[in-house]
Order: structure tokens, then sequence, then C-alpha cells
């Protein structure tokens, strides 16, 4: 068995979309050169100081988070670690075991039913709780307890063998969902940001809490909704609908009234630089208006007729933000793309049309100007693009 080492790590066990969700992992803990491919599931980290309570609740990306047991296993060693984890419990323990390898491994699948006998041999009470596929849902973790009373183990492949982790903490998915389908101020057909994604993008921006974050196209209010649990206290949020800034006001009241100090008002994001001064705002972070809601039948050149009329208002727009930017501030910008049986209809093919304006980009992972957010299914994804004022 791998020999104790003084350093601690961490699991990040990464959502649907594994390099937006290292991104902003790097981008909260400020870690330089991550190695990570699209197929990933896990990000392993040397342990930050904040508890994986504390943590879980900033990151739109995770779902959970590990403290890693060991690495390098054989399956008897793999086994006997599990055991010696559940022996050290007092009472009758709950426990599951969630697979993170790239492909389904059957015996990994038996591993908790041949632990719970052996400890039942031995006249010890295991409740063993199985997943329906890979990974245990985080509503079983949490009807069966078993962060609090019990252990989630997460198992992955390693080039020695298996690699062992027990569940601290998980995305506290409840939440999301309420912030996401409980909010009173909704407006379904111009489509809905979702929170997640939203806390993703703020903390993307890496900006200083006490700076000023604007938000030109809010929408129903989910940016700043997210920013505002965040922490940060010097939020503005403008849009061209009437209905939105309402939308939005109802929606950040409803979400913590006492704490609701943004500022709201009405505007042309392509004309803004008339109401907000130049060299201003430390940030922008926002979704644009993403085009006409898609079926799915619509023919290939409408498509691309609305991808340039799309793109016209946001180059439109991102010349106005140069304005008010303050010099180095940085904007985190979605744009939309389209799927088609062909592929994908881009709204923005080069970046040398932003870097015109004066942006330079500041790539979310190495090599990578923009990631996209997409479900499977879904006829419109998301680019998200980060970059700032020269």
């Amino acid at each position: 068995m791998p020999l104790p080492r003084n350093v601690s790590y961490w699991w990040f066990v990464l959502g649907r979309e594994p390099m937006l969700s290292a991104a902003e992992i790097a981008a909260v803990l400020s870690l330089k050169n991550i190695k990570i491919t699209p197929t990933d599931k896990i990000l392993r980290v040397v342990a930050p100081k904040e508890t994986p309570a504390e943590l879980i609740k900033k990151l739109g990306g995770t779902v959970r988070i590990g403290q890693e047991l060991s690495v390098g296993l054989k399956l008897e060693q793999l086994k006997e670690t599990i055991k010696k984890e559940l022996l050290g419990h007092e009472n009758k323990v709950n426990f599951g075991i969630s697979w993170l390898g790239q492909e389904s491994e059957p015996i990994i699948k038996k591993l908790g039913l041949t632990i719970k006998k052996e400890l039942r041999a031995e006249n010890i009470s295991a409740r063993y709780v199985p997943s329906e596929g890979d990974m245990l849902n985080a509503a079983t973790i949490k009807g069966n307890k078993l962060i609090d009373k019990g252990f989630e183990f997460l198992i992955c492949q390693d080039e020695d063998g298996y690699g062992l982790a027990k569940t601290l903490a998980i995305q506290p998915f409840a939440e999301f969902s309420e912030r996401d389908y409980g909010r009173p101020g909704r407006d379904d057909l111009s489509g809905m940001l979702p929170p997640k994604l939203a806390m993703m993008m703020i903390n993307l921006a890496e900006v200083n809490k006490k700076n000023a974050v604007l938000d030109p196209f809010c929408g129903s209010g989910t940016i700043l909704s997210e920013a505002m649990l965040l922490g940060y206290t010097n939020l503005t949020g403008s849009d061209i609908s009437e209905k939105a800034i309402k939308d939005t006001k109802i929606n950040l009241d409803w979400l913590n009234k006492e704490l609701n100090k943004v500022k709201l008002f009405t505007a042309d994001a392509t004309e803004i630089s008339k109401q907000i001064k130049s060299n201003s705002v430390n940030s922008i972070i926002t979704e644009p208006y993403l085009g006409q809601p898609r079926k799915g039948n619509e023919p290939k050149d409408q498509i691309e007729q609305q991808a340039t009329e799309l793109k016209q208002l946001y180059l439109a727009s991102l010349k106005e933000f140069y304005k008010i930017l303050k010099p180095g501030g940085q904007i985190v910008f979605i744009v939309p793309c389209f799927k088609i049986r062909e592929g994908w209809v881009r709204v923005i093919k080069n970046e040398v049309e932003i870097e015109k304006i004066g942006f330079t980009f500041n790539p979310l992972l190495p090599n990578c100007n923009f990631l996209r957010y997409w479900r499977p299914g879904q006829f419109v994804g998301r680019e998200v693009w980060r970059f700032k004022k020269s």
C-alpha cells in the first residue's frame, strides 16, 4: 500500500462541462497551468485553506469535493482501505460508492456488496447504498445522510491501480434549483441563464468583491443574484427591457431584500456609455440576447442570418463596453452557438474582430479563448469568453 504523505489532496468532482468547471476552480484557487481534458471527471489539487462546506457553495461547476485517502491501490487494497474507514465508525454506518473512471467498471459495482458481506461476517453492521449508474446522485447521498453520518467513497483509475477518496461536501443542488425555478420573476421565452453557470462566470471574472461590476443585459437578474449571494457589494444592472428590470428587482428582493443594494436602470447596451462614466467599471459579466427561441427545424440560412444580426449587436455593445471599462478591466461574455445537423453555426468565428476593438484575450485555460456550455438535445449552446481592456 502506498506510504502516507504529508500533503493532503482534494478531489473536485467536475460537472457536465469538465473544462469549464476546472477553469472556475483554477480562477477561485489561483491555480496555474492545470492539466485537464474534456473527458476528465476530477481535478486533484492540494487541499486549500477553506473548508469543503464553504468552498462548495462558491463553485457552480463542482458537484463534489472529496478528501483523497490513497492512490495506486490494487483491488484488494482498495477494499481493505474502505473497510478500515468503516471500522472506525462506532455505530451502524451507511456507505455508498461512486465510480469516476472513463468507462463503467462492473467489478466496482460488486465491491460494495462484497464489503458489506465481509463486515457482516465480522458482526459489524453496515448498510450499503447502491447507485443506479456509475455515481450516486445527490438526492440519494442527502437522503441517506452519507456525508453527515456515513460515507460516499469516490474511486477512480490511475496509472498504478485505483485512487480512493471520501466525499466531504456535495453541491447544494436544492438551493440552486430553488433559485432557478422558484424565483418569481421569470421570462422563459427569452431564455433563462442557469444559476450554476452564472456563478461560474462571476468566478471566472476574478474581480474583487468591492469593485464595480456591471451586467448590461441583466434579464431576470441571475448574474446579479449570484454575485450578491457571493458577497459582491458594488453591483449594477441594466437592460433595454423595462420588464427585465422589474423582474430583476423582484428576484433580488425575493432572494434577500436587506442585502439588495443593486443599482438598476433601463438602457440600450449599444449606447450605455451615455449613462455610465468612462473608465469607471472594473468588470462586465453578462449573457446578452441570444436570439429567437429555436424549435430545431429552422433552415440553415435563417440561423446564419440570425447569427449575423447577433454579431452586429455584440460588436456594437463591446465598443461601448470598452469606453466604460477601466484599463485592464475584464469581461466575461456569453456568445451563443446554434446546433445543426452539420455541426455548429457560430456567431463570432474570428477573435480578431474583438481584438480590433482594443481587447486582449485572457484564456480560460491554456490555449482556450472560450469554452462551450451545452446540454445534449438543446439547439443553442453557450460559448463563454473572457477578455480584458488593453
